[in-house]
């Protein structure tokens, strides 16, 4: 199954050769946005998780930040998810993955086998 384009796809936008397209928060206010873009720096296995989960998005068909988000709000500790959205695509991306179904349990499993192959990459 093809997925989507994760090289400017939320949560997967900045692996893309260049770190991403212009628009993106991350490129917008390089400089200014010191604790994301450390988050993002060179620690150990960001890269590698990030990339796992977008292709585990791709081969289902979704986005990153809609597994991302869809999966945050399967979690039964989880009251309500923040999101930040940077144009009105992404809102209405993320609104539909909000409303979507829940996840299927072995995309869940998926998601649990990649945090435990890179386990809290951005502590």
């Amino acid at each position: 199954m093809a997925g989507p384009d994760l090289t400017h796809a939320p949560a997967g936008k900045y692996l893309a050769p260049g770190g991403g397209p212009p628009e993106a928060r991350l490129n917008r206010y390089r400089g200014r946005y010191a604790e994301a873009e450390s988050r993002y720096g060179p620690k150990p296995n960001v890269a590698e998780a990030v990339a796992a989960y977008a292709a585990l998005a791709a081969e289902w068909g979704l986005s990153p930040a809609a597994l991302a988000l869809r999966f945050v709000l399967s979690r039964p500790a989880v009251a309500a998810a923040v999101i930040g959205a940077t144009g009105p695509g992404q809102l209405g991306e993320l609104l539909d993955a909000a409303a979507a179904p829940p996840l299927a349990p072995a995309l869940l499993e998926a998601v649990d086998a990649i945090h435990r192959r890179y386990p809290s990459p951005t502590p």
